[in-house]
């Protein structure tokens, strides 16, 4: 696959957003699936507590998210393979166990680092970094974009690296949606809901949102970065 990433992430977020229409598909499912698990945790006992249902919430999110992101890359990519959505979500909803990898590396990064002063923050960023390294793999596994001698994990770990190394820009990002997203809710229409939710705060929401918004803005641009450098995909 040819790795031309000229203006990618400007092409892949503007794929996104001519077809918001398609992400707003995705949100419906995921808040099914989300609605749907809560079910069948109710029916043993297991009453969510408002973390609990925000953090469904927020992987609901960041899953049709990429899942719109995957259709941008099916889309925009050189050489992307006509069947790469279907590969792609395959790949990912099979290896949940390399995301669960991924966020156990994030959380040690983050304790060699040092955490903030927001738990709930950190806790949120190791998910969402996790899922995004996830998808790194995927695609590199899926179309060969990171070259022979690159394995798709070490790719992950690039990509990872490069959106760590952007993280003043994720929160000028993040407390930029926040800040639109707080006068005009209507993104929230987004946040799939779960079986028995009391209705959180609009900050709460919104500060998830954003996070996850941010999260998938700074992939797309680490994703772009890394495919532009000499070698990628030869």
């Amino acid at each position: 696959m040819s790795a031309t990433a000229d203006d990618l992430d400007a092409r892949l977020v503007a794929w996104m957003s001519d077809h918001r229409a398609d992400l707003d598909t995705l949100m419906a499912q995921e808040a099914s699936r989300a609605v749907h698990m809560e079910f069948l945790a109710a029916e043993s006992g297991d009453l969510p507590d408002r973390d609990t249902r925000l953090g469904r919430a927020r992987e609901a999110s960041i899953r049709a998210w990429l899942r719109h992101l995957v259709r941008a890359a099916g889309a925009e990519m050189p050489g992307a393979p006509p069947d790469l959505v279907g590969r792609m979500e395959r790949y990912m909803a099979a290896q949940q166990e390399r995301r669960e990898a991924y966020e156990l590396e994030e959380g040690a990064l983050l304790e060699r680092v040092g955490r903030s002063n927001d738990p709930e923050a950190d806790h949120r960023d190791v998910s969402l970094a996790a899922h995004c390294a996830l998808f790194a793999e995927a695609l590199a596994a899926e179309t060969g974009c990171a070259g022979d001698e690159t394995p798709p994990p070490t790719f992950a770990r690039r990509v990872a690296t490069r959106s760590r190394a952007a993280q003043r820009r994720r929160r000028e990002v993040e407390a930029e949606a926040r800040a639109a997203w707080s006068a005009d809710p209507s993104p929230m229409e987004d946040r799939p809901a779960t079986a028995g939710e009391r209705v959180e705060p609009d900050e709460a929401r919104v500060a998830q949102a954003a996070a996850v918004w941010a999260h998938v803005l700074v992939l797309t641009e680490s994703l772009a970065a890394e495919l532009a450098e000499p070698g990628a995909g030869n």
